[in-house]
């Protein structure tokens, strides 16, 4: 009896697990922002791609259409070794991340060796913390350098919700010199140049913070 209680015991566990994955997937749908750890062809995994919810009355391309839906746009994505180097900024980020009923989704735990081995998982994202990786994906893009990336990163996780969102807006809109300025400009603030040799420095005292 006792060898086939051990035995049933694992299979109760990968139950709970996969209903949890199956509520953060339900929840994913409708929250202001998604995050999702997935593989892709051509980028180096783990790949992580952030997507923003725009609500049927927000949308500009509705026109013609008899009953518009919710759709998601893509914001950014983060891959191979950014990921690994940034897991302190994305931990960080993701563990303030609550249901409705205030209760934490521990989505942290998935940001770790084995959890970034898993994938096509959706977490749900509330604006905060969506406009923060959205904004940190979005901004790190072209940057080959990984401490600069992660200064990126720490630094944006610093932002209020408000400056998050403020800041997304910027480099996300549509006017296309508007937007490169924003994005080039803020870039600057948050890491410097590429080839400074002060960033190590700074990088240290922001890690020193926590």
């Amino acid at each position: 009896m006792a060898t086939t209680a051990k035995k049933a015991a694992p299979r109760a566990r990968r139950k709970s697990h996969q209903a949890d994955e199956a509520q953060l997937a339900k929840l994913a749908k409708r929250s202001p922002y998604a995050l999702r750890l997935t593989r892709h062809k051509d980028l180096p995994p783990p790949v992580l791609i952030i997507k923003e919810r725009i609500a049927p009355e927000d949308r500009d391309d509705i026109e013609g259409l008899t009953n518009p839906r919710a759709k998601h746009v893509e914001r950014g994505t983060l891959h191979g070794d950014s990921v690994r180097a940034c897991l302190p900024v994305l931990k960080r980020i993701l563990e303030e991340v609550k249901d409705e009923q205030g209760i934490p989704l521990g989505l942290e735990s998935y940001m770790s060796t084995q959890g970034l081995k898993r994938s096509d998982l959706n977490f749900p994202l509330d604006e905060a913390a969506g406009a923060r990786l959205a904004l940190f994906f979005r901004l790190q893009s072209k940057v080959k350098d990984i401490d600069r990336i992660e200064l990126i990163g720490r630094r944006v996780a610093m932002f209020s919700r408000e400056e998050a969102v403020y800041w997304l807006a910027n480099v996300t809109t549509a006017d296309p010199a508007l937007r490169s300025w924003a994005t080039s400009g803020l870039r600057m603030l948050l890491c410097g140049e590429a080839g400074d040799k002060r960033v190590p420095r700074i990088l240290e005292k922001v890690r020193a913070r926590g």
